[in-house]
């Protein structure tokens, strides 16, 4: 059986990723960690859409050839080797992709440009729209960043189910503010 897994922001090659993620001591050990949670998990039939931001050099990249899945890369603002050296990794380059009920961005996209579908999305490393908003949209975004997603790549089914939680809240939200 295979699976679809969303993932961003591996910064591999980013020589100061430890000023950010301090857990890690060196870049390198970062990078091996980070492939061994992914290598655990995908396997050859799966597709990992990669949203962004995966390798800062060739030398980075070139380590994302271990993964046996399919991968697809959404392009990010970090993403500045040419195509053609990320098709050598990546089976396909987009800017932005349509998956399903979601838009895959690298960077969130504003509300009224969803068009009936949610996105999913990096870059906020900070968080991103469903932890900063608190608007009636907030709940239509989900941020695969690496950070708050364990280090792993994030089943889609998953993903799903983590939306309607956040639905439900929004929507218990306004349910109690409309008796109130």
């Amino acid at each position: 059986m295979s699976h679809v897994y969303m993932t961003s922001d591996w910064h591999f090659g980013h020589q100061d990723i430890t000023k950010f993620r301090t857990q890690f001591p060196s870049m390198t050990f970062m990078e091996d960690y980070v492939l061994e949670n992914a290598l655990g998990l995908v396997t050859k039939r799966d597709i990992l859409y990669c949203i962004g931001d995966m390798a800062f050099d060739k030398r980075g990249l070139m380590k994302l050839r271990e993964l046996p899945c399919r991968k697809i890369l959404i392009h990010g603002n970090h993403d500045t080797l040419t195509t053609a050296d990320y098709l050598i990794v990546f089976d396909e380059v987009r800017g932005v992709m349509p998956v399903h009920e979601f838009w895959l961005t690298h960077i969130p996209i504003h509300p009224t440009e969803l068009y009936r579908r949610a996105n999913i999305h990096g870059h906020c490393h900070r968080g991103g729209p469903n932890q900063h908003q608190t608007d009636k949209d907030w709940h239509r975004y989900y941020n695969a960043i690496l950070e708050f997603n364990d280090y792993l790549p994030v089943n889609l089914n998953v993903i799903r189910d983590r939306m309607k939680e956040q639905k439900n809240v929004v929507e218990e939200a306004r349910r109690k503010k409309n008796e109130g």
